[in-house]
């Protein structure tokens, strides 16, 4: 264990990875936080095709987190590794919602009519990846992946075009490609 200052422990355990993933670290995309009101920007249709172009935009990069909430509403959340051309998109369980965030079996019928496979655990694993709902890895599928997204935050999460939405993106610990998407990288292109 390093140490930054004299009583502050420092782990540097995840710097030993591979040269690309060090690189990219340094030269890779800074986080990023936008908040919209999707009503003022014309309702969830421009909303959603800015979705998309972000969508796109982040597939051509290292891999990064995208996180999006309307914490003024409730907690659920739709969240997603992207980068590569490749996609984990994920939204969120009751393993980590509380009192009106859960969803019910209305909502967790309609996430699964959407394509999100339910989550395959019922607890929080740390050694594992969050016990959230899914959909299958995504490969250049951008238009459909928007949809589904905007139809489940809409639809089933209950986002208000009324309220922000708060949308941050931020590059992944892993972010070169072989280290982000190691069983995808072997089965497409």
């Amino acid at each position: 264990m390093e140490r930054i200052h004299d009583d502050e422990p420092f782990e540097l355990e995840w710097l030993d990875d591979c040269h690309e993933c060090r690189h990219l670290r340094l030269e890779g995309p800074d986080a990023r936080e936008y908040t919209v009101v999707p009503a003022d920007g014309g309702g969830w249709t421009p909303w959603s095709a800015a979705l998309l172009r972000l969508l796109r935009r982040m597939a051509g990069q290292p891999t990064q987190a995208l996180i999006v909430t309307q914490e003024a509403l409730t907690h659920r959340y739709v969240q997603a590794l992207i980068g590569h051309g490749i996609a984990h998109v994920e939204a969120s369980s009751n393993v980590y919602l509380h009192g009106d965030s859960r969803l019910t079996a209305d909502h967790e019928e309609l996430l699964a009519l959407l394509g999100w496979q339910p989550p395959t655990s019922d607890h929080d694993d740390p050694n594992a990846r969050p016990a959230n709902w899914s959909l299958p890895l995504v490969h250049g599928d951008w238009t459909t992946t928007a949809e589904v997204v905007s139809a489940t935050l809409i639809g089933v999460f209950g986002f208000s075009q009324y309220l922000p939405i708060t949308v941050r993106t931020f590059l992944a610990d892993t972010p070169c490609k072989p280290c982000s998407w190691p069983d995808a990288t072997i089965s497409h292109p």
